[in-house]
């Protein structure tokens, strides 16, 4: 694990894939994808209401355009079928808490479970942290050639690229760039 204030790293597809597997829970895996396909902050996830995913939450209808935080975007159709298993309530939070009425899951109940599925991973060496979904997403845009103005407006961040050199090495983006030409 990193030592506080170092910085995280970005997880890669194949490595969101096996701790998505080895976590438990349908709560917990929506709560994974959410965060992988929308790069959205775990606070704004954890505060999420029902009524920003889901058109029909009793038959699991879920929105072509979702809002997972302040701005609504389309939903990628692997976390629309995710969305489409999730069984959440009519209304209120998406992921109710499941000890403390009225309220939202807490971002400790689930870095528990992400941790315990890093740990069943055998990825707990990696730096992952939950804000390793977040720069993830912002390293996949730009790998796939985004420009900086889509990175910047989907991740909410002033200056997405900037953000990204704390995380992935120059040299790093731009083999990445070379061998996705």
């Amino acid at each position: 694990m990193r030592e506080h204030g170092e910085q995280c790293e970005p997880i890669n597809q194949s490595d969101y894939e096996a701790i998505y597997e080895r976590l438990h829970t349908d709560i917990h895996k929506c709560f994974l994808a959410i965060a992988w396909y929308t790069g959205s902050k775990p606070s704004s996830i954890l505060k999420s209401k029902v009524s920003q995913f889901y058109v029909d939450p009793s038959n699991q209808v879920v929105r072509s355009r979702i809002i997972p935080s302040t701005k609504e975007i389309p939903c990628h159709k692997d976390l629309k079928e995710i969305l489409g298993r999730y069984r959440c309530l009519k209304d209120g939070f998406l992921f109710p808490s499941r000890v403390c009425q009225g309220r939202h899951l807490s971002r400790q109940a689930f870095d528990k479970a992400f941790k315990k599925a890093l740990r069943e991973a055998e990825l707990e060496q990696k730096g992952y942290s939950l804000c390793s979904l977040r720069i993830g997403f912002i390293a996949r845009l730009a790998d796939i050639g985004c420009r900086p103005e889509l990175i910047e407006h989907l991740s909410g961040l002033k200056n997405g690229i900037a953000s990204l050199s704390k995380y992935k090495p120059l040299e790093e983006q731009i083999e990445t760039a070379i061998a996705n030409f």
